[in-house]
């Protein structure tokens, strides 16, 4: 599964260009679909001049942050929840009357991992509106 930062749209299993905008992914491809870098002027297999668009360069400070926004978070979700885990089994056999605030405490920890699984949605498209201004303010 490819994210295409030129549509901002997901395209499944290892394509090389996305099935939307038709963009390739950091590569350029010839009409026989030979693969070049993103750099080539012409096709080193066929020498077709004829190469595909790539999509927007990512910046490597936005690859970096967006897998620490995505790891980070997610193991501290992970830990904080086995330890509530254990926490409301110990309550559950030794105080029954605090079963609510503990399911309360299970809603908060359900909330907060569907807010972990938004993270990357929502970077994507702020990555996607920053290269789209980049891409409209070198246009003028």
């Amino acid at each position: 599964m490819k994210y295409c930062y030129n549509c901002n749209r997901v395209t499944i299993g290892e394509p090389l260009f996305c099935n939307f905008c038709g963009r390739s992914y950091d590569i350029k491809l010839c009409p026989r679909l030979h693969v070049n870098p993103r750099n080539a002027e012409a096709c080193s297999h066929c020498g077709s001049r004829e190469l595909s668009v790539p999509q927007p360069k990512v910046p490597f400070w936005a690859t970096i942050l967006l897998f620490l926004m995505t790891l980070v978070p997610g193991l501290l979700l992970a830990v904080f929840s086995m330890a509530a885990i254990v926490f409301f089994l110990q309550y559950l056999l030794h105080k029954p009357d605090t079963v609510l605030a503990l399911v309360i405490l299970q809603i908060l920890l359900g909330t907060l991992w569907w807010g972990w699984s938004q993270i990357p949605l929502y970077f994507r498209e702020a990555i996607h509106k920053m290269l789209k201004r980049r891409r409209d303010g070198e246009k003028t």
